[in-house]
């Protein structure tokens, strides 16, 4: 089976697994005690848990799956306090666990965690990639990331292949081997498809108006990304009334229908809806405040602060250079014009647009967020988080104390509170609320044959 990614995946190392490349290798090759699946977190190698609230912190004992390709107690111990020992981009995420130790049960391990923390998102975050159990012995004794995944590493060349062999014989769901071909170029992944030399790679938007996109297997996967305009709060001139001018001056199902060729989901606030839809099915916390108005956006518009001096004005709307985001871009400018706004684009190269855009320069600026996991709140914190501003991940440079105080607060991370802070977030429009971008596998009729493939695209 032959698999196509954009990028070298920086490092094997789970604890550094911060890019998407990484974290779908991670999914192959690694896996931890829970796992999430349909945006909540479920057993993995945990069997059974036991999380109680004491005096001084709470207690987590949890009983392992006894199975010969799973781990012992040993090497769970070591992988999580690897986590809370090593330097790492998440080690800050993983402080509500103050200790681990063996449990006095069989096959068990027991956890000293913080009352900071609830039973849900401590199991959230031991199933994201940086909390993989490692094999102790392997890594001690020769260096070696060996895991407890579905496949194990045979060779990597950099830049070029990675080798995987699958763990488990008796796995019918997934193919014996696996063969990872780094191609940057989508055009060189289309012909290696056409030939049969690849079995899956991801459509960029321009290929998918080709005859491949519809001649062949398509995997779609929905809800992952949010793609917005960050509304630069820095400037005063862009109160309220502006904001919301700009979310009603969008015809987003004119934009998704013409030049994203239907690939692409409405959101509710910063939330996919799709997504949301796994998590709740009231209609009304699934129907998007900002439907296209061009006479109510201008009607706000001319009730907002700096008007009509804001008429006058030419405002950059910023994005990467690349020919995709620059067509959203003319979409977009084309719709601010019809209300009355001068705006002016400007393409960047990814480094420069976001160093500037985190030192708080530009009006607005077109962006993606990319979910690390499958959690309400990965839309939310750091997004809006009054703390996180600029690089950080708030890239609207937006504040909001009680937004805060929640995304603060581990005990107040339930649904209820996720829905009230979509509501109010929609309601504050910090952003240009766009759309989710439907991520396209071209896959071959080989791979579809692998019922569980799909997983780990």
């Amino acid at each position: 089976m032959y698999l196509g990614f954009p990028s070298d995946p920086p490092s094997l190392d789970p604890l550094f697994a911060t890019d998407l490349v990484s974290q779908k290798l991670s999914g192959l090759l690694f896996s931890g005690l829970f796992q999430i699946k349909n945006a909540k977190p479920k057993s993995n190698w945990a069997k059974n848990s036991r999380f109680e609230k004491k005096n001084k912190g709470t207690s987590w004992e949890i009983e392992l799956s006894s199975e010969s390709l799973g781990p012992k107690p040993e090497d769970i111990v070591f992988s999580i306090q690897r986590l809370l020992k090593e330097t790492s981009p998440r080690s800050g995420d993983y402080k509500f666990i103050k200790d681990i130790i063996i449990g006095e049960k069989p096959n068990s391990i027991k956890l000293t965690l913080d009352d900071t923390v609830n039973e849900e998102e401590a199991k959230e975050k031991l199933s994201l990639p940086f909390a993989s159990i490692l094999s102790k012995k392997d890594f001690l004794e020769n260096g070696e990331f060996h895991s407890f995944g579905k496949y194990r590493l045979s060779s990597w060349k950099k830049n070029e292949s990675l080798s995987l062999i699958k763990r488990d014989s008796k796995d019918i769901k997934l193919p014996d081997t696996i063969q990872i071909r780094i191609l940057p170029q989508s055009t060189t992944s289309l012909f290696l498809f056409r030939k049969g030399e690849l079995d899956s790679f991801k459509l960029t938007d321009f290929l998918l108006s080709l005859p491949d996109a519809k001649n062949h297997n398509i995997i779609v996967k929905r809800g992952r990304s949010v793609q917005y305009v960050a509304i630069n709060q820095n400037n005063p001139c862009f109160d309220k009334n502006f904001r919301h001018a700009l979310n009603f001056a969008i015809p987003r199902e004119s934009i998704i229908q013409k030049l994203l060729e239907n690939k692409a989901d409405l959101l509710k606030g910063p939330v996919a809806i799709p997504f949301l839809s796994q998590l709740t099915n009231d209609k009304k916390n699934l129907t998007p405040n900002f439907n296209f108005d061009k006479n109510k956006a201008i009607l706000l518009l001319k009730n907002s602060k700096c008007y009509p001096k804001i008429l006058n004005q030419t405002l950059e709307l910023r994005m990467r250079g690349d020919d995709e985001n620059q067509a959203k871009g003319r979409a977009i400018l084309q719709s601010l014009k019809e209300i009355g706004l001068q705006i002016r684009l400007k393409g960047m190269e990814k480094a420069p647009l976001y160093k500037e855009n985190g030192e708080g320069k530009g009006d607005l600026t077109l962006l993606t967020w990319y979910a690390d996991y499958e959690s309400v709140w990965n839309f939310l914190d750091p997004v809006f988080h009054g703390e996180k501003l600029g690089n950080g991940g708030n890239r609207a440079f937006y504040s909001n104390t009680k937004i805060t105080e929640i995304l603060n607060d581990r005990k107040e991370r339930n649904l209820p509170n996720a829905i009230k802070l979509i509501h109010r977030i929609e309601e504050d429009a910090p952003w240009i609320f766009l759309w989710s971008i439907q991520e396209n596998y071209l896959v071959s009729d080989k791979f579809i044959r692998y019922e569980g493939l799909s997983e780990f695209l």
